[in-house]
């Protein structure tokens, strides 16, 4: 009765700081469209300059072959131009007009022909030009150059020794960049738990109101379990939304809502938990939204949802490694997102990120517990 008087307690007061309710429900779901047009507008394809010194039918079908390259959502990879001047075409690199640029030889066509048909020469030179600083050279030469080997082995008749077989172990499409982010952007939505969480606890103790519900015998136990259960429901709102957003924008995850809730459920429990100790280092809501933004960053960046962070490893369990941003649970919510969403995963996939979860949940909460307890629950 009294756990149930003070989750009601508590859900109203969450749902009525409109405000703080907005800017958490809504904090992931704006990047995940700032994530869609970033990538939409920025979709990877290679500028290729062809100097074609030959004329031939087949170094304009090569040519052809270059401009038919696709990615999986059917926009163009190769934008190729042509330049008759070799200097030219260099100078395009110099000014990154041009991530790379090819030269087809004179006797091309001719050559690929004759070889077809047994009567070799020497070998053609097919040189490509680049930059190494261009981040792009390198991924515009492996295609040309295997487009180019690829086109030669098809003219000639000849093969090599092996044969090039990629199998995807995913079971299902690879996803574009967009779609790699969205797991991390759900937990972002989970991060934010931390200032309704621990806003939570700052404002109860600025307005006394822990004082008057510490008279009425309430156990510690119990605030932490009504706090606990707002803070899950505001984080399964969160992640729907966002989810909602990212596919309202094309996003098709491969696995189950309900794996997708259980990962929430057990990341929430973990942001509430690291939400009380932040709650118990500051006094006031000004510290929590100046001092407090420190840890939520540590987890935003550190996490590996937004960028790659190199391993800095700690010990080995088994053939498992663990690195030092394995201590953030939000690690582990962002590895079984994406292994349940974009691999079409199952919770028996992610048992391992799942236990981890646990575990740390039950860390946080238990040093959260003592420090809430010996900050604000002790009779003084």
């Amino acid at each position: 009765m009294r756990l149930g008087a003070l989750l009601r307690k508590t859900m109203i007061e969450n749902f009525r700081d409109w405000k703080m309710l907005v800017m958490t429900l809504s904090f992931a779901p704006f990047f995940v469209v700032l994530m869609y047009f970033y990538f939409e507008g920025a979709t990877t394809s290679y500028r290729i300059t062809v100097v074609n010194r030959d004329q031939g039918a087949v170094a304009q079908e090569l040519i052809k072959r270059f401009e038919e390259v696709e990615s999986g959502e059917g926009t163009t990879v190769l934008r190729v131009a042509e330049e008759g001047d070799l200097a030219a075409a260099q100078e395009r690199i110099r000014d990154r007009s041009a991530d790379l640029v090819v030269e087809i030889p004179e006797g091309f066509s001719n050559a690929l022909l004759h070889y077809s048909e047994g009567r070799e020469g020497p070998p053609l030179v097919v040189r490509t030009y680049g930059d190494p600083a261009n981040v792009k050279y390198m991924m515009a030469a492996a295609f040309c150059d295997y487009l180019t080997y690829e086109y030669a082995a098809l003219i000639t008749g000849e093969t090599g020794p092996m044969v090039l077989e990629p199998v995807s172990l995913g079971g299902v499409d690879a996803p574009d960049e967009f779609d790699l982010y969205v797991p991390g952007l759900l937990a972002l939505a989970l991060m934010m738990l931390m200032f309704t969480a621990a806003g939570t606890v700052i404002k109860e103790k600025d307005k006394g109101t822990l004082l008057r519900l510490r008279i009425s015998n309430m156990s510690t136990a119990e605030w932490l379990a009504a706090v606990s259960i707002t803070q899950v429901t505001i984080g399964l709102l969160a992640v729907a939304l966002t989810y909602l957003t990212a596919w309202s924008l094309g996003y098709r995850m491969s696995g189950s809502l309900f794996d997708v809730a259980v990962v929430t459920v057990l990341s929430s429990m973990a942001i509430v938990g690291i939400s009380m100790i932040v709650a118990a280092s500051l006094r006031t809501i000004f510290d929590l939204v100046t001092i407090g933004t420190f840890p939520f960053f540590i987890l935003m960046f550190f996490s590996g949802g937004m960028f790659p962070i190199p391993d800095v490893q700690l010990f080995a369990l088994g053939v498992r490694t663990i690195n030092a941003n394995d201590v953030l649970p939000t690690t582990h919510s962002i590895a079984a997102y994406d292994r349940i969403m974009n691999t079409g995963g199952g919770l028996g996939d992610v048992a391992i990120e799942l236990a981890a979860i646990v575990l740390l949940s039950v860390v946080f909460f238990a040093v959260g517990t003592w420090a809430f307890t010996r900050r604000h629950m002790v009779a003084r």
